[in-house]
């Protein structure tokens, strides 16, 4: 397995695959490391989070580089997209993970000699299976929360970027994680269907699946875990639009429409790849995205003066030509780029305009390349209708002056996230939840609800105190005035009150009687 710069082709390690015959025994030491873990309590977990963070911050420079080599991606992205983010979600779970995992009151409107709460306790063994564009940031934040929980992870970190993946172990054995708790595995998709299928013979396997990839690899996911019926939390891209409304400030919404769709070359999950523009304003945007796209300087991550890296993976590259070349036969104006380099390591910034949108793969297709595509509207509504078409729904922008305007079409868009004057970023805020609709996946990242993610839920139902321990109404023998009683007391959820108080005396009537016929009055 041969770990290659995607800019320049050099090979920066060989690394032999994880044997699958292995994986089995894995699952076995991960399972008996958990079972200790698990009897920690949160708060001395989430002190294994701040030691973790004081290792990552003495490696921030290494990994920069680390990152740069293998991914591709420039030195400030390595830094501003993955690991001060991933410092950000350390201290926020390092505090408020315990509460969060803390038993939960549950009151009870009828029952008041007894107590209802829900309690937190982890799946077991997880397998996080990561992707190769965020490499450190993605599963660094799953595996962090995994075992905050109290879970021991497998860990398959993408074939394109396994010694990223390996530094994540490295940093986590350094600052002093029980051996087993992270366990990575490297390899190519059959590794990765190991991991998946361990427990389908019987054998231990993992207790939650989590994926962050493309929508066919998740389809197979599903159908190997539903064979085991384990639970799946996936992430699986988008197609995410950028509205901009005839008000919007056109200097600052051209640099979010070119931040959105340009971040690490387009090969972004959150890429805001459709810009839906109002036809008032359409030709200035089209004409001030291509300006400012012209000064933007592509070129290997070797320095710290470039703004767009390489195209990691070269399967990409023939989904650009297909969409480019549809969309030009289909009669799109390419406003700029288009072209690879000599190489085909790059392919330049590419903007291409369109009103038939109906059906393009550009529109409807995730690119996950240097792509943008710009098409009209002409009425919120109409901007709402086509945002919400196809069948991802992960995150959409707004660029507007009138806030009021923007969440009111905000309510009307069929994703997870929304985000007003802002493009991209917040996947990288712990507080806030991560994750889409429709076949952008199920399940979310991040804040209090992706915690819960990596918990199952427990409730316990308890008397108040031994004082109130006696045996319930509904309990053999039946009686007539048991019957009577119970049917009495259905007739007390009447709506009109009148009809509360007539059935009220007769509800206490038959209750008494129930009860002396059983002595307990």
């Amino acid at each position: 397995m041969i770990c290659k710069n995607p800019a320049t082709g050099e090979i920066l390690r060989e690394l032999d695959p994880t044997p699958v015959e292995l994986i089995p025994e894995l699952f076995v030491r991960s399972r008996k490391a958990q079972i200790l873990w698990a009897a920690l309590p949160p708060k001395k977990r989430a002190e294994r989070l701040k030691q973790i963070r004081e290792t990552l911050l003495n490696h921030t420079d290494e990994l920069i580089e680390l990152i740069t080599q293998e991914n591709g991606k420039p030195r400030l992205e390595a830094l501003s997209s993955e690991l001060l983010p991933s410092l950000e979600l350390l201290t926020y779970f390092a505090k408020k993970g315990p509460g969060i995992l803390r038993d939960t009151p549950l009151p009870l409107r009828l029952m008041k000699h007894r107590k209802s709460y829900l309690n937190h306790f982890p799946y077991g063994v997880v397998a996080i299976l990561s992707p190769w564009n965020y490499p450190f940031l993605l599963p660094f934040s799953d595996i962090m929360l995994a075992l905050l929980a109290g879970n021991s992870v497998i860990f398959k970190p993408s074939e394109r970027a396994p010694l990223v993946g390996l530094r994540i172990q490295e940093l986590c054995d350094e600052s002093g994680l029980p051996q087993n708790l992270l366990q990575t595995v490297i390899g190519d998709d059959s590794v990765g269907a190991a991991v998946i299928t361990a427990g389908a013979s019987g054998a231990s396997g993992p207790d939650k699946i989590f994926f962050t990839g493309n929508i066919e690899n998740g389809k197979k996911i599903l159908r190997a875990a539903a064979e085991t019926v384990t639970p799946v939390s996936l992430e699986l891209g988008g197609k995410n639009a950028i509205i901009v409304l005839p008000d919007a400030d056109i200097e600052y919404a051209t640099s979010a429409i070119v931040w959105g769709a340009f971040t690490n070359s387009g090969q972004v999950c959150a890429a805001t790849s459709r810009a839906f523009v109002h036809e008032k304003i359409i030709d200035a945007v089209a004409a001030r995205v291509a300006e400012k796209l012209s000064s933007l300087r592509q070129a290997p991550s070797s320095q710290y003066d470039n703004d767009l890296g390489p195209i990691t993976l070269e399967s990409q590259k023939a989904i650009y030509s297909k969409q480019l070349d549809e969309a030009r036969n289909r009669g799109a104006t390419i406003v700029c780029g288009g072209n690879f380099s000599q190489d085909r390591v790059f392919l330049e910034p590419t903007v291409l305009r369109t009103q038939d949108t109906a059906g393009l793969s550009v529109f409807t297709d995730e690119t996950f390349g240097p792509i943008l595509a710009i098409s009209a509207f002409k009425s919120p509504a109409d901007a709402v209708e086509q945002a919400n078409r196809g069948h991802y729904g992960l995150t959409a922008s707004i660029i507007t002056k009138n806030l009021s305007l923007g969440e009111e079409i905000a309510k009307q868009l069929h994703v997870g996230t929304v985000m007003l004057n802002e493009v991209v970023y917040t996947a990288g805020l712990p507080e806030v939840p991560w994750g889409g609709v429709k076949r952008s996946g199920m399940g979310r990242a991040h804040s209090e609800c992706g915690l819960l993610e990596f918990v199952n839920l427990r409730h316990i139902h308890k008397p108040r105190s031994r004082l109130f321990i006696f045996k319930s109404l509904w309990w053999f023998p039946y009686t007539p005035h048991q019957f009577m009683a119970f049917r009495k007391f259905a007739d007390l959820y009447r709506n009109h009150w009148t009809d509360k108080i007539r059935a009220f005396p007769h509800f206490l009537i038959h209750l008494v009687h129930f009860l002396k016929r059983e002595k307990r009055l």
